[in-house]
């Protein structure tokens, strides 16, 4: 399995680095996600805003979630992931740089968000239908 089957069918949520904190914290919110890709006017990514950077950059320091744009406040892009790589290579990369979001991109455009969340259902489902092999295993 590839990040491309993972992500596959899913929407892909951004937010333009342009739009208010308190946009994209109704958007996140709307959405129970916990991280948005923030991209510029031409649609690069910019970087992942996260709730985090929410409680660390707007609401300790108590800015105004209305007026801030989001991509002042954004985290810096530290990793992404390929549409060809593996969750395993996901999961390393995640615990590398101590996030539970990545980027998807196919060559340079981007793609999509991958989480720890999508990891965990592929890892739970591959354990499934081990289960459910050697079920049928000693069945027989």
């Amino acid at each position: 399995m590839l990040i491309r089957d993972v992500i596959r069918n899913r929407e892909p949520y951004s937010m333009k680095a342009s739009a208010s904190v308190q946009e994209a914290a109704e958007f996140m919110a709307s959405r129970n996600i916990g991280a948005v890709c923030v991209l510029n006017e031409e649609g690069r990514l910019l970087g992942v805003f996260s709730e985090r950077d929410v409680l660390k950059r707007v609401v300790v320091p108590q800015r105004d979630a209305r007026s801030v744009p989001v991509g002042e406040v954004t985290s810096e892009l530290r990793a992404v992931i390929r549409c060809d790589e593996t969750p395993h290579q996901a999961l390393e990369r995640m615990e590398l740089i101590g996030s539970r979001h990545l980027p998807v991109v196919d060559g340079d455009r981007w793609v999509g968000m991958l989480s720890m969340r999508d990891l965990l259902r592929v890892e739970i489902g591959e354990q499934g239908d081990e289960i459910k092999l050697l079920h049928e295993y000693i069945q027989h």
